[in-house]
């Protein structure tokens, strides 16, 4: 059975979320100590600690979205070879992230910004479809086919 379209841009958006992350990481790494590096020039009383919790958080939080982009790399991999863990951590990671963005349209609603709130339902309804879509009986019965044997090995 040949692997269906949706699945593939599914994985597609994975590569994608993994490159973003990794610029995110990358820039909050590198940010946080250029800002640390410049409230240590400027002196001051408790700089020095300032700076050095700036730069932790920043590698910290860095390190993290390296990680979430490692795992997204692995996820859109699995998901274009038809891997079933890779269908149910999609689906579950993603009704998380789903789950956590509701949250944020909903506090979006206390301090309105028409901008934010349009971008976080989009972001929701395409959640909702990747769910939905990797949850169809079709798509799901392309993950469950096992490659027949050869009759070489036989």
């Amino acid at each position: 059975m040949n692997r269906p379209t949706g699945v593939t841009v599914i994985a597609t958006l994975d590569f994608l979320g993994a490159g973003l992350s990794t610029l995110g990481g990358l820039g909050l790494m590198l940010g946080g100590g250029f800002i640390a590096t410049l409230i240590n020039q400027q002196g001051g009383q408790g700089s020095a600690g300032a700076a050095g919790i700036l730069a932790g958080i920043g590698a910290a939080v860095g390190v993290f979205c390296l990680i979430i982009a490692a795992i997204e790399i692995v996820l859109a991999v699995g998901l274009l070879k038809l891997k079933e863990w890779a269908r149910i951590v999609t689906i579950v990671l993603t009704a998380i992230f789903g789950a956590l963005g509701l949250l944020g349209l909903l506090g979006s609603f206390i301090h309105f910004n028409l901008f934010a709130t349009a971008i976080r339902i989009c972001i929701l309804a395409v959640q909702a479809f990747i769910i939905m879509y990797l949850l169809k009986p079709e798509v799901k019965a392309a993950f469950q086919q096992r490659p027949m044997a050869s009759a070489a090995s036989a």
